[in-house]
Parts: structure tokens; C-alpha cells; sequence
């Protein structure tokens, strides 16, 4: 009998040690679970936080943007500045105010363009407004320049294959004309001094 009582007392002080483990246990992750909670609250609170302060920042050049569109010259007041933004081309500036891509050129003479490629955001182009352009034909100039009649041309400084077609022809799109029939394979690259034939 003595041995059956001590048997149930060891297995009630079993019982009272687990029981204290598993409060323990309870009482730890119960800690364990608010600390958690308040580190994911705090992390939700800095990203609400950084999302919309960083949708304040967006606005400032949306804004600025705006200020500068509100510079840029408008085609009825030509000639003016305009400031170069992301993905323009001297093709697209042309086609907005002149409403025609290829008179680019106009905007590489007027601004001493030494690479037609090369604008860069923020840089400030002079647009020059276009006179009449004279009928095909007609007078001795064009708005390229002087009207090439012969049937070659030396290249000079400053000039491009599409501005001596437009000379020549009037078009400057006839500049493939005239690559073909100098067997010059890339349109950019023309020298001065060098003698272009120009087929009639």
C-alpha cells in the first residue's frame, strides 16, 4: 500500500512539473506572440509610411514637368525654347511643331547639332520658325539652304545626306537616291570634301 501511495504521489508531482512546463511554455509564447505582433505591426507602419510619402515625392516632377511644358514655346509663338524630356527625338520635336518629323534638320542647323542622335534630357533647343518652303522649281534657296542644280556636289562642313537631297530634290527623303548611287552604305557618314554625283 505504502509503495501504491508513493507511486501516485510521484506520478502527481509528474503531473504538477509538467504542469508548470506547459504554463511556462504558455507564458513564453504568450510574450513570444505579443513580440511578434508589435515587430509585424511596426513593419506595416513604416511601409504605409514609405508608400505614401513616396506617392508625395512622385508628385514633385509630375509638377515640374508641368512648369516646364509651361515654358516650352508653342507652335504659334515660334521661334522659342524648348527643354528636351525623356524619349524625345529631334524626329518627334520636329513633328510637334512643324508636323512634319523630317524637317529635324532644321533643329540640328539652328542648334549647331554635331550628332543628330545626341539630345539629352534637360538640355534647352532653339526652334526656329520655317518660312514657305519654295516650290519645287522655284527660286534659288530652299529652307536647307541653296538649291544644288548640277550634277554633283562637294560635301561641306555641317551638311547631311537628307539636307543635300532636299537641295537637290527637294525632298529629304531622296537621300536613299542618293546613297545608292554613290554606293554609300551608311547615310550618316559623309565626309567634307568628299564629291557626291547627284542623278537626275
Amino acid at each position: 500500500m505504502a509503495k501504491k501511495a508513493q507511486e501516485i504521489k510521484v506520478d502527481q508531482d509528474n503531473g504538477s512539473y509538467w504542469n508548470k512546463i506547459n504554463e511556462e511554455t504558455q507564458s513564453k509564447q504568450s510574450k513570444l506572440s505579443m513580440v511578434l505582433g508589435a515587430l509585424i505591426i511596426l513593419v506595416a507602419g513604416v511601409l504605409v509610411f514609405n508608400y505614401f510619402n513616396k506617392s508625395k515625392q512622385d508628385l514633385g516632377p509630375a509638377q515640374q514637368t508641368t512648369q516646364e511644358e509651361q515654358t516650352d514655346v508653342s507652335v504659334e509663338n515660334l521661334p522659342g525654347n524648348y527643354t528636351v524630356k525623356e524619349r524625345d527625338t529631334l524626329f518627334l520635336i520636329a513633328e510637334k511643331y512643324y508636323q512634319d518629323g523630317y524637317k529635324y534638320s532644321e533643329l540640328v542647323k539652328e542648334n549647331n547639332l554635331t550628332n543628330e542622335n545626341t539630345i539629352e534630357v534637360g538640355q534647352v533647343l532653339q526652334i526656329p520658325k520655317l518660312g514657305e518652303e519654295p516650290a519645287i522649281g522655284g527660286g534659288n534657296t530652299t529652307i536647307w539652304g541653296s538649291k544644288i542644280e548640277g550634277d554633283s556636289y562637294t560635301v561641306a562642313e555641317g551638311d547631311w545626306l537628307s539636307t543635300i537631297a532636299a537641295r537637290a530634290y527637294g525632298d529629304i527623303m531622296a537621300y536613299v537616291k542618293l546613297a545608292e548611287a554613290n554606293n554609300i552604305s551608311n547615310p550618316d557618314l559623309i565626309e567634307p570634301g568628299q564629291v557626291l554625283k547627284i542623278p537626275r
